[in-house]
Formats: structure tokens, sequence, C-alpha cells
């Protein structure tokens, strides 16, 4: 007769990170001992406040339809036209996207196991649905799907990430993870050259452990460290996400012998909605994502265009937005539109955002604040620039102006004028812990750090300036099920005679 201990692993983080490591760690047979920085009602971290969005593998209509059959209203259709989206182009434009610097170790494994994850989410009960402003139409009673992202969890606005979060944490109760709420983790302690237990709360008590996984996040509501890395501009910049993630894990991991990744100057930073103030709790809704500037423009306080508003589709470069705001003047920016897409941004792109209205660009300046004569001029001049012809498609860019606008440029010349005040949004920073692919922490030397792990938006090495839009909550469920699974199945011990 033999007999095998059970492991316990520690997994510091509930958000969707956390609860696809302890779901995975105790499906693998570990005990399973979940530690929660903020009560229960801050279960879900940053995803809680996101839209929802998984960018996953595909290889056509199939896929997609056996993970979901719900349409959003306006998308269901005789028949689904989606074109792959394969697992080489979904490494090509991180790796792109990242300028390269993508550790393509770990886009390889994000790509690959994207559509199995997505699975088995859904087989924890999340929900997902059709899209229908991520660039999918239905033509001829045919629904066309572009190649990547198409499906969120079910829900409203930035509700959705929040209703991919309730069934997770359902499940991970129900098959015995054991929860302590209001128990940040604080230190990672060694012994014996690795890990052997989890300091907690005030530091007095530790939590004896086979391994720990860090997944609490990333450092951007520490003001300190957003000001030590990304610039003393952003000290005081809107928080989107969960106002726990203070980078206390991350330090955690690196005094244990984990050695730094990716970039600790760069960030996730979307334009927002100032008059939403940071969240609180998770059921709370963030300040909402400006997502509508592809079509119309974007000014500053002296009235003048700043970036390009449209250098791909909106959901591959919203992310950088915010940043590009708040390197202008007041950091912050007005959404310009006029009557040829004012009516679609006010249904999918701008939330509750009160926009302010005006019958003549004069006018617009004046409730906007900002001098009429520059943006008489700016608006001049960009429609001056924009081909001849009345439609709004993607194949129109704007010729003779800096910054050029490279898609779906139309003159805005059919008042009354449309503009939505917009700030920038932190929601997560881009350094951490350098992992490989299993979730496990590696040290100076490349090797693991023996009973060490991290996933989510606690690790580095994935994005650099930008990402695709629904890579970041498929990075959090993929590294967190790979780092849960990794932990438990390393730390089993040989059976022994009982």
């Amino acid at each position: 007769m033999t007999h095998t201990r059970t492991p316990t692993i520690v997994v510091a983080g509930a958000g969707l990170t956390g609860l696809s490591a302890a779901i995975s760690a105790r499906e693998a047979g570990a005990r399973v001992v979940l530690l929660e920085k903020g009560s229960r009602e801050d279960v879900g971290g940053n995803a809680a406040f996101s839209g929802g969005l998984f960018l996953f593998c595909y290889d056509g209509p199939d896929d997609l339809t056996s993970i979901t059959e719900d349409f959003e209203p306006g998308m269901r259709a005789d028949r689904i036209e989606a074109p792959p989206y394969t697992r080489d182009a979904y490494a090509a434009e991180l790796s792109a996207m990242s300028g390269g610097r993508a550790e393509p170790r770990l886009v390889g494994a994000l790509a690959e196991r994207s559509l199995d994850t997505v699975r088995w989410l859904a087989a924890k009960g999340v929900r997902f649905t059709f899209n229908r402003t991520l660039g999918a139409e239905v033509r001829d009673s045919v629904l066309h799907i572009p190649p990547g992202q198409i499906l969120t969890c079910v829900g409203e606005g930035m509700s959705r990430g929040f209703e991919g979060i309730r069934p997770l944490l359902a499940h991970a109760e129900r098959i015995g993870v054991e929860i302590h709420w209001s128990t940040p983790l604080v230190e990672v302690r060694r012994g014996d050259g690795r890990v052997t237990g989890a300091v907690v709360g005030d530091g007095s008590r530790t939590v004896p452990a086979d391994a720990v996984v860090v997944a609490t996040g990333g450092f951007q509501a520490s003001r300190e460290l957003r000001r030590g890395h990304l610039g003393a501009e952003w000290e005081t910049v809107r928080l989107r996400g969960t106002r726990l993630a203070t980078g206390d894990g991350i330090h955690a991991a690196l005094r244990a012998g984990a050695e730094k990744a990716g970039t600790w100057s760069s960030c996730h930073s979307a334009a927002v909605d100032p008059s939403v103030p940071s969240p609180g709790r998770s059921a709370d809704s963030p300040p909402f994502p400006l997502h509508g500037f592809w079509l119309g423009v974007l000014v500053n306080r002296d009235g003048e265009r700043f970036v390009d508003e449209s250098p791909g589709p909106w959901v591959r470069n919203y992310s950088k937005m915010g940043r590009a705001i708040m390197s202008q003047p007041g950091c912050e920016a007005f959404e310009i539109f006029d009557q040829r897409t004012a009516a679609r941004v006010a249904d999918e792109f701008a939330g509750a955002a009160v926009p302010i209205v005006a019958h003549t660009v004069v006018e617009l300046a004046e409730r906007i604040g900002v001098p009429a004569d520059r943006l008489t001029h700016t608006l001049e001049a960009f429609n001056n620039a924009c081909a001849p012809g009345d439609t709004v498609s993607e194949d129109r860019g704007t010729s003779g102006i800096t910054p050029a606008k490279s898609h779906w440029a139309a003159p805005l010349d059919r008042p009354p004028y449309v503009a939505y005040p917009a700030v920038a949004g932190l929601t997560f920073t881009f350094g951490g812990i350098r992992i490989d692919p299993d979730g496990r922490a590696l040290g100076a030397n490349g090797a693991p750090v023996p009973g060490l792990y991290a996933a989510g938006e606690a690790i580095g090495g994935l994005f650099y300036g930008d990402y695709p839009g629904g890579a970041a909550l498929m990075r959090a469920a993929v590294f967190g099920r790979a780092a849960g699974r990794t932990a438990a199945t390393e730390a089993a011990p040989a059976p022994h005679p009982a």
C-alpha cells in the first residue's frame, strides 16, 4: 500500500489569472489556498472591469459556434463566414505590435493554447457571445467576421468582464478551493533552495506551501511605482482597474529570486470618459473607454490633432491612445464627430458619456474651451486632406497633413458637431516577472526558481508598447491555467509506502 501526500499550492490574487490557476491546480489534485488582498467585493482583479474580450485562434465558424451560439442584437444570420485566425497570424500580430520584442516562447504558447483555454473557460460556466462592435457585420443574410476578435463574455458594456468572473468564482468554491479574503501576500518564504510558504496579512502569519503562484496583477495602482517607472505625469492618472494592484506580489517574487522581464515604462492606457470615477468594488463600472476615436478626430486643448486616429482597427490600437493623450497639454483631449458617425459612436462606443453638441465649429470650440481659430483651421485642413466622396470606409485615408489619418477618414462637415472630453485611463502595466511558457518564475540565470510561479499582469515579456485587444484576458487565462497545473504537478511528491 502506498500513500501520496497532497501538495498545497498557494495562489495570490483572485482575478481571472488567479482563479484560472487555482481551478487548474485543484483539478490536478492539489490542495489550493487562494489569497485575495481585498474583500469578496474585490474579486476579479482587472478582468472585472474589462469588456470581457478574448483573442484566440480558430479555424472557422465551427470553432466559434462550438463555444457559443449567443449573438448580440442584429448579428444573427443564415450563415457565418469567418476566415481562419491562425496561430501564425496571432503570433505575428502580437510580435509586430511589440516591435519584435515579445518573448517568442510565450507568444507561441499563448497562440497555441488560446482556443482550448476558451473552451475550458466555457466548460466552467463562462458564457460568450458574438460582439457587434468588433468589426463583424451582416450582409445578404451572412455574418461576415474579420479574422481576430469576435467573442466577449455575455453582459453589458464594461460589466462583461465581471460576468466572466462570477462563474469561475462559483466553480472554484464548488470544487474545494480555499479562499482567504482580505489576506495579501507579503513575502514568499524559501528554505533549502525552494519555496516553502507565503507570508500573509500583516506579516505575522505564514501559510506553508509546496508552491506559490503570483497572480497579483501589475503595479498600476501604486503612485510611487507609476512615478518611478512611467513618469511624473502618471502619478495622478485616472485608474480604470483595480485599486489593489500595487506591485506587492511582483516585488515579493523578485525578492524570492525571480528576475524582471518586459518594459516597466509602458502600459495599457485607453481614452476614457473623465466624468466617471475610478472603480471601487468589482461590480462598479470603471471610466468608460471612448473607443470611437477612429470615426472622427482627436484634438488637444490647443485645438490641434496630435495622433493618427486610425492606424488600423480600433481594437488593435485603443490601448495606446491614453499615452498619446498624456503627452498633450493638461493631459486631456476631445473626440470630435459630425452627423456621419455621431449616432454610431453614441450607440456603440460612448457608453453613458454625455456629448457636447454644437451647430458650428466656433460654437463647439467655445463649449469645449479650445481656441476657435485653431480648431477651425484644424478641421478645415483635415477636411481638405480627405479623399473626395461621401462614404466612411476603411480604405479612405488623408493626404498631405501631419499626422495623417490612415483609415476611415471622412470630412467633418455635417453639423451638429459632437465632442466627448477624454483623458487617459490606466488599465495595467507591462513589466513584471520573467516566466517560461508553463508559468515557472525564472531567476537571473534563466533557471526556474523552485516552487515559484507567476502569470497574468504580474509577468513581463509579452507586451511592449501595444498589444491586440483581447490578448490580455487570454494571457491571464492561458498562463494562469498553466502555472496552476505546473505548480501542482511539480509539487506532487512520488508515492511512498504508507
